[in-house]
């Protein structure tokens, strides 16, 4: 009877945990890899990840980055713009991103510009935080941090 009761107890276990669905209301992020490791004036900053929600109703993307000294944050700022502007359709649920990030230039219209702000070498770490259009906020995710050459 004991083992009767621990098999039940497994079949109800197993059955709970492969019905949980990985799609929530909230929207999810999760940053996989940010490249280059370092950064020199004019380098594209590649952050990757991926995301699911439920509705797939996604609306903008808030996307942190911060400055260190050392340990200490010099600066921290948001920088938040349209979903729209991954290019991705709408109605997707699930998906792979990019947030390509221009260093000290302004060359192209479809990337966010990120000014240099010291003139010394310095760190930085680059999150991301979805918002979906019933104002759901995702989890906030962050890649690890890069070198940044002075401009």
């Amino acid at each position: 009877m004991k083992y009767f009761l621990v098999l039940v107890a497994g079949v109800l276990l197993t059955a709970t945990a492969c019905n949980k669905d990985k799609f929530k209301t909230e929207p999810q992020v999760e940053v996989k890899s940010i490249s280059p490791g370092t950064v020199v004036n004019g380098n594209i900053i590649s952050l990757k990840g991926n995301y699911t929600d439920d509705e797939g109703d996604l609306d903008s993307v808030l996307l942190v980055y911060k400055w260190y000294n050392n340990a200490a944050i010099v600066r921290n700022d948001t920088f938040r713009f349209n979903f729209a502007n991954l290019g991705l359709p709408d109605k997707v649920r699930e998906a792979d991103i990019q947030v390509l990030l221009e260093y000290n230039t302004q060359n192209q219209a479809n990337m966010v510009s990120i000014a240099g702000v010291s003139l010394r070498d310095t760190t930085a770490s680059f999150g991301l935080l979805l918002i979906d259009k019933a104002g759901h906020r995702s989890n906030y995710a962050e890649a690890g941090k890069i070198r940044l050459k002075k401009p």
